[in-house]
């Protein structure tokens, strides 16, 4: 009887958890595409001299999340983009938001070196390793 019990409790936990997993948006369910190929170098200078005419990180962020958008961009672009922000809490949120723009995303912990702080790096890698 025990096992039967549990033989029912388990089946319906299954049962529910398909249901979970089938109505999750598939955003959550797939992985990540990259784009294959980064903007031109002209683009990328573009967004960085617009974002050298800011004066908050918070307006930085809008004009690279603007510029960055639907667009590929490679790791040495990131890295010089995300070299203009002051505070580390404003570079780890540019690197999420550009992670799924990136072109060579592999590379990606390149990034961990431009913070001054290690629980910022430890960050950077949970979110890489989830993302990946």
């Amino acid at each position: 009887m025990k096992k039967l019990l549990t033989l029912i409790i388990l089946s319906t936990t299954i049962a529910q958890a398909d249901a979970i997993i089938k109505s999750a948006p598939a955003a959550i369910i797939q992985k990540i595409k990259h784009p294959e190929k980064a903007m031109e170098p002209a683009e990328a200078k573009a967004i960085l001299r617009e974002m050298q005419q800011q004066s908050t990180d918070e307006d930085k962020i809008k004009v690279l999340k603007a510029g960055v958008k639907d667009k590929g961009i490679n790791m040495d672009q990131l890295l010089t983009l995300l070299n203009q922000f002051n505070t580390d809490d404003s570079k780890i949120e540019a690197a999420k938001f550009a992670f799924p723009y990136t072109t060579n995303y592999k590379s990606f912990l390149r990034i961990c070196d431009i913070f001054s702080r290690e629980e910022y790096k430890d960050a950077l890698e949970d979110f890489y390793k989830k993302n990946k």
